[in-house]
């Protein structure tokens, strides 16, 4: 049947069943550098200490100070599923990962925490509350209002 066919047809034959494809072989992601210690942060212990805020206190987090170690390379090479599996928050653990990478671009630890936004201390109805102001609906007070 193939000695039937054109030469044109066959020349096509043969050069597609000699392709080869690239795209079954996976390409690895490129190696991120290690950063060097900056200023007082020259260890896992005080960059976690360094990002740790009040309410998100992650040098004082057993699973992650476990999962990283004491070496400072061990901060830029744990990947998130070892966090996972080490039992860190998905929170912490997103906070942790933002924070490694921010520092890896070269930003200083406390330009770029903040703590968390405080809670409101007044609750109710927007501004007619929270200003104090008596504002009336159709003459009648909501109840609550004063």
């Amino acid at each position: 049947m193939i000695a039937r066919l054109p030469t044109t047809v066959m020349a096509s034959v043969r050069a597609s069943s000699s392709r080869t494809f690239a795209t079954t072989a996976a390409v690895a992601a490129p190696v991120k550098s290690i950063p060097k210690p900056k200023g007082d942060i020259a260890n896992a212990e005080k960059f976690l200490t360094a990002i740790s805020r009040t309410r998100r206190d992650l040098a004082a987090n057993s699973s992650l100070t476990g999962a990283i170690g004491d070496k400072w390379s061990n901060i830029f090479t744990v990947r998130t599923t070892e966090l996972k599996e080490a039992g860190v928050t998905t929170k912490d653990r997103k906070f942790f990962l933002w924070a490694r990478e921010k520092f890896r671009q070269g930003a200083d630890p406390a330009l770029f925490i903040t703590d968390a936004k405080p809670k409101k201390k007044v609750r109710g109805w927007g501004p007619r509350v929270q200003t104090a102001e008596r504002i009336r609906v159709r003459g009648v007070r909501r109840p609550g209002e004063k």
